[in-house]
């Protein structure tokens, strides 16, 4: 009888060891997406900046609407890019592109679908560097007012969309 039990509580013990496995590493899967917008983002932004800070324009062609013309161009990062097309985040959401002040700044809007969490948003709210302004959830910062990792989870929701303003 004891020996059934000891089986039984290995089993047991094994079970949860597994369930704990799988939590930790779907909470990495959920954390690496964070950083994969964050690079993204970052990487689209060098790009932009490459190609339209200096133009005459500024960013007034960093438009969605030109979006093709922005992935033929290479300032889009080849992995946000589906169907040779569509522009879109890590979550699947589509992704626009607008110019402010002017075409003095660029702007990016990702997020918004739904189907990042609150906390991813948080993430990638944190993570983000070297804006004029960040916008989510109502809530904007800008480089003398950064978010933490409290102050950006506050901001985001789960269906909060992220508008980063850069120049």
């Amino acid at each position: 009888m004891e020996g059934i039990l000891a089986r039984l509580a290995v089993i047991a013990l094994t079970v949860i060891a597994f369930a704990a496995v799988g939590v930790n590493a779907m909470s990495a899967f959920s954390r690496n997406k964070s950083a994969q917008m964050v690079m993204d983002t970052a990487h689209l932004i060098t790009n932009a900046r490459a190609g339209f800070a200096q133009s005459g324009n500024g960013y007034a062609n960093f438009t969605t609407a030109n979006g093709q013309d922005l992935i033929n161009a290479g300032i889009i990062p080849s992995n946000m890019v589906r169907n040779g097309s569509t522009v879109v985040d890590v979550w699947g959401n589509s992704m626009s592109f607008g110019s402010a002040n002017n075409g003095a700044q660029g702007v990016v809007t990702f997020g918004g679908g739904g189907s990042e969490t609150k906390a991813q948003c948080g993430d990638v709210v944190a993570g983000m560097k070297d804006y004029v302004s960040l916008a989510v959830g109502g809530t904007t910062f800008t480089a003398s007012n950064p978010p933490d990792q409290v102050t950006a989870s506050k901001a985001c929701t789960d269906t909060a969309s992220i508008v980063v303003t850069f120049q």
